[in-house]
């Protein structure tokens, strides 16, 4: 998201960026119409922000409906207010309801246009952003692979207030064991937006979480590390007459609590099937979006992190295809034989890749038989 660059006065305009939601990329930009507050508190990763938006031809109209003697009240400090998970739709640019105060979790995605229109905001600040349809992104592909053009439109001006929000934190201010929570999260909610049609949705969700769990390299716990723990229990043979009943306990709890977030903290072979799980689904995303190159790196990754993953060369094999790089994808499609000896679908796909390599060789060879002829 861009930052203001500016002088905080009202009328900042600036730059525009580029936001996702169910149907697809957006351009937004958002502008500041009244002066700024100060202060240095905004909200992070986990906030929960009490905010109102509205369509900005109808703001004025529906802030003459709402009694100005009903204050409305503000979030507390507690992190784990329960938020509402409205239903996502590809029919609507913002996922959000409009003209009424809702609860938002930064971080979750429920709506990243309005999330990232929250960064850098302080509570009792409003701003306005435009929407537009980004350019670059006219065409979709769909789950059941048929594409579709994007609608042109004009943009829509839209109104957020800020009301309040509760604390949150930046990614390096976490635990580990925080961030593989969010990482934790980031991937079930990329599952059920696939499973929900929302690839865009998916495919965000888990570009959050690589993001996250390449910070916890070198974080992990160790196999044998919960066996030392256990192993750091008292001995009979050390402890004395000065040890009290209340230290004794004092000191059983401070080992439980410590040995309950190690246990929170990933093992390094939970860590790599993460992160390999993560990519493979991620490549799956890209498919579907009609980007075979990303799709190509992404399950590229994780064949390096787990090279017995059979879903992870097959989606290689797929992106190879739709590349032209045939010689690679008949590779990636012979490995998923070799892991799955009994894969239909990758003797089809290999069949098909042979196929096409036959057709490009012949035309390849009629061509050159017309230049030499």
């Amino acid at each position: 998201m861009a930052t203001e660059t500016g002088k905080e006065s009202e009328f900042t305009l600036e730059a525009p960026w580029i936001s996702v939601s169910p149907a697809g990329l957006w351009e937004v930009q958002r502008r500041w119409t009244e002066e700024r507050k100060k202060g240095d508190d905004t909200p992070l990763l986990g906030s929960v922000c009490k905010i109102r938006v509205s369509l900005k031809n109808h703001t004025e109209q529906n802030t003459q409906t709402q009694n100005p003697n009903e204050p409305e009240p503000a979030v507390g400090d507690d992190s784990d207010i329960p938020v509402t998970q409205h239903p996502r739709s590809q029919d609507s640019v913002l996922q959000v309801p409009l003209d009424r105060w809702v609860l938002l979790r930064m971080g979750e995605g429920q709506c990243d246009i309005v999330e990232s229109c929250l960064e850098g905001m302080r509570a009792g600040e409003s701003c306005e952003f435009t929407v537009r349809a980004y350019r670059g992104d006219s065409k979709l592909v769909s789950s059941d692979g048929t594409q579709s053009e994007k609608t042109e439109e004009e943009g829509q001006c839209f109104s957020l207030h800020l009301h309040s929000f509760t604390p949150g934190q930046e990614s390096w201010q976490m635990t580990p064991a925080e961030k593989w929570a969010w990482v934790q999260s980031h991937k079930q909610r990329g599952s059920q937006r696939f499973g929900k049609g929302d690839i865009w949705g998916a495919a965000q969700s888990y570009c959050c979480a690589v993001k996250l769990i390449i910070s916890l390299k070198g974080h992990t716990r160790g196999k044998e590390e919960d066996q030392k723990e256990v192993d750091k229990g008292e001995d009979p043979d050390k402890e004395t007459d000065l040890t009290t009943q209340d230290d004794k306990g004092k000191e059983d709890g401070e080992k439980e609590v410590k040995a309950t977030q190690s246990c929170l903290i990933p093992t390094e072979e939970e860590y790599r099937t993460m992160k390999t799980e993560l990519h493979s689904n991620l490549s799956l995303c890209q498919l579907k979006l009609g980007q075979p190159a990303k799709a190509r790196a992404s399950s590229t990754k994780a064949t390096a992190l787990d090279p017995t993953s059979v879903k992870a060369w097959y989606r290689l094999g797929q992106a190879c295809m739709q590349l032209g790089d045939f010689g690679e994808a008949r590779q990636a499609f012979s490995k998923v034989l070799q892991l799955q000896p009994d894969s239909a679908s990758a003797r089809t796909a290999l069949k098909q890749v042979n196929a096409k390599a036959k057709e490009l060789d012949s035309k390849l060879g009629q061509r050159l038989s017309k230049m030499f002829s």
